[in-house]
């Protein structure tokens, strides 16, 4: 996944940055504070407060105003947050926080793909859309790390992956879950139909005889 495209499904909602960040923070070398301190900037950033003052930050956090300081310019070090300068509406400038690093960050330590493994981009992404349109609600970070667990680590076909959700759909079975089960089941049931199939041959060849 490239970081462009891990923005949109944050923009678009189809990923939750809180979840991203809280399932993936033990990844990065950084503790509970920092993940939630990103968390604080980004919601801060999202509402356009461009430009944060740690000691105001630090009023919704259980730290101090000069640990908060701290911390985030300990982020800025490894490369978490960047801090830009940017005229302001009277024509000065200030300090804004930028926070697309933390988007390579998660991808380059496996969020949404394995070293040596090629990514199904594509397909991820239309699998994503479609499921979305499917429960009519936008996916967690979560099932979105199963639909390309499946795709990458199981190595499901993209028809496998939209004939199990469209299985679970005509059983009003809304769910991640019932679809991966759904999965399973033809998984378990094609090496025993492989296997009736070889019997069948076999009882052939010996009629034939």
């Amino acid at each position: 996944m490239e970081v462009n495209q891990l923005k949109n499904f944050i923009n678009k909602k189809i990923v939750d940055f809180s979840e991203l960040i809280l399932e993936n923070y033990h990844l990065l070398d950084i503790d509970e504070t920092d993940a939630i301190i990103l968390i604080k900037l980004y919601k801060l950033l999202e509402n356009n407060n461009t430009f944060i003052n740690p000691k105001k930050l630090s009023e919704t956090l259980s730290i101090s105003a000069a640990t908060t300081a701290r911390r985030i310019s300990q982020l800025i070090d490894k490369g978490f947050v960047q801090l830009e300068l940017v005229k302001g509406s009277n024509g000065k400038e200030k300090e804004r926080y930028n926070l697309d690093l933390i988007f390579e960050k998660i991808i380059m330590n496996d969020f949404h793909e394995r070293k040596g493994d090629k990514l199904h981009k594509s397909s991820e992404k239309d699998l994503v859309e479609l499921f979305e349109s499917e429960f009519r609600k936008p996916l967690g970070v979560l099932d979105i790390q199963t639909i390309t667990k499946w795709l990458n680590d199981d190595r499901y076909t993209f028809d496998q992956i939209k004939d199990a959700l469209f299985t679970a759909v005509k059983a009003r079975k809304l769910s991640i879950k019932y679809v991966d089960g759904v999965l399973l089941k033809e998984e378990e049931e094609a090496p025993k139909e492989y296997k009736k199939t070889n019997l069948m041959r076999d009882f052939h060849k010996l009629w034939e005889k």
